[in-house]
């Protein structure tokens, strides 16, 4: 049994096997954890370090390895391989891991070591799918039944072709022109009779999905239906691959990252640690267009400069009118953007989510307005204050909900990413009627404000 470990704890004991020179240690301390812990600690080397250590693994072992490394990672540890080891090591790893590492290659590299391969067949055919695609995610399709086989017979042939547990997800029937047909489970397969039909206990209700469908389409069928695998088809119906539950995890933590940048307008490939020339290329470009609808409300305001110069306390409220209203924004605007990506909502339901958003800002808006505005008459002692902050905060609140709302859809109906423009302007939107609805208010109360 391999138990967890505290990884820091692992990775500065094969620093002090490396830096005591015992590289044999530090290898054989390697091989005493799982895959993924391995994998975690070769990543965080430095270059030198996994070429040596990478030079002391055998074949298989860095199959297991290249397996739970990311895309990136992969690559790096890659270059410490001449072409035919990691033709070797790619020969034994799963088709469409092997296939993601070719893709991190150059061309004529990966064109080099699939030339080298025992096996290349299907992991070129992989290769051919766009890489967030069900055909770029999926792996090979395993050994199938036939539907006039006995359970006898389809049992000896599952253990001729399935050499590993983690091999039995779903058991898939063709057709003779290899359509896929039905489905069967182990269960059934045990508690059938050996003479009957595997016709007889498949269910023909599969689902399945195209091989150019989005990934995140494909978790969200995994989860939808609490499956593990899931058959990829041609248009012909035809098997071509599955997708595995260990596949779309990846693409969850995936979807989930792009999803977090796209709402602060970065790129997906943000890192912490990315170059500082990448790092700037990647946020400048949306903090000029931040720039830019920033100067749109201070154009705004710039109109009520004679009612700031004669109420000076006006200032002091403004950023708070706007801030609660990007706040309130942004949580319906997060919600609405989740809820597109998940496909709970539809263009179509506009009117019905802007209904129940519009109700939600009255209720927080009144709240909300009500507080401020006795805050802001105990604290300035003027009780008009308090009102013209206080219908400003409603107003600007309800816009909010209505914006956070019209915004994501209008966008997703344009086909653009709900995630990466819905808070520039459901930003500019509070922004502005908050400093419209005060200082216009202000501006009519003014005699009353001094």
């Amino acid at each position: 049994m391999v138990d967890p470990i505290e990884l820091n704890d692992a990775l500065e004991r094969v620093s002090a096997f490396l830096d005591g020179g015992d590289l044999a240690g530090a290898v054989d301390y390697l091989r005493t954890l799982h895959p993924a812990d391995s994998a975690e600690i070769l990543a965080e080397l430095e270059p030198e370090e996994q070429a040596s250590i990478v030079d002391r693994l055998q074949v298989g072992e860095l199959a297991e390895v290249f397996e739970q490394l990311d895309e990136d990672e992969m690559a790096e540890v890659a270059q410490h391989l001449d072409v035919e080891m990691l033709a070797d090591v790619l020969d034994e790893m799963e088709p469409d891991m092997a296939a993601d590492l070719l893709g991190e290659l150059e061309p004529e590299q990966a064109a080099e070591v699939l030339e080298q391969m025992e096996e290349p067949e299907d992991v070129a055919s992989l290769m051919t799918f766009a890489p967030d695609t069900a055909g770029g995610i999926m792996t090979s399709p395993p050994p199938s039944l036939r539907r006039f086989w006995t359970v006898a017979e389809a049992t000896s042939f599952l253990r001729k072709h399935y050499e590993e547990e983690e091999d039995f997800f779903y058991l898939y029937v063709l057709d003779r022109h290899a359509r896929l047909i039905g489905l069967v489970n182990l269960k059934s397969i045990i508690l059938a009779g050996p003479e009957q039909t595997v016709e007889e206990i498949m269910t023909r209700n599969v689902i399945s999905v195209r091989a150019s469908a989005d990934q995140e389409e494909v978790a969200q069928l995994l989860q939808r239906y609490d499956l593990v695998s899931l058959p990829v088809v041609d248009e012909e119906e035809r098997l071509i691959g599955i997708v595995t539950i260990d596949d779309v995890i990846d693409v969850i933590e995936e979807e989930a990252t792009e999803d977090i940048y796209r709402l602060a307008q970065m790129s997906p490939d943000s890192e912490i640690y990315s170059p500082i020339p990448e790092a700037v290329r990647n946020r400048l470009p949306w903090l000029v267009v931040n720039l830019g609808t920033a100067f749109m409300a201070s154009a705004v305001v710039s109109l009520f400069e004679g009612t700031i110069a004669q109420a000076a306390v006006l200032a002091a409220f403004m950023p708070i009118v706007a801030g609660q209203g990007g706040n309130a924004g942004t949580q319906t605007m997060t919600i609405m953007v989740r809820s597109l990506a998940l496909k709970e909502i539809e263009p179509r339901d506009t009117l019905w989510a802007l209904w129940h958003e519009a109700r939600v800002g009255i209720i927080n808006g009144l709240t909300v307005g009500v507080l401020v505005a006795l805050i802001a008459w105990f604290w300035q002692g003027n009780p008009y204050l308090g009102l013209v902050i206080g219908l400003a905060m409603l107003g600007n609140l309800i816009v909010a909900a209505i914006a956070g709302v019209i915004v994501p859809m209008v966008l997703k109906s344009l086909r653009i990413d709900p995630a990466l423009a819905s808070s520039i302007f459901v930003t500019t939107c509070t922004d502005i009627t908050g400093f419209m609805l005060f200082l216009g208010l202000a501006t009519y109360f003014l005699y009353y404000l001094l």
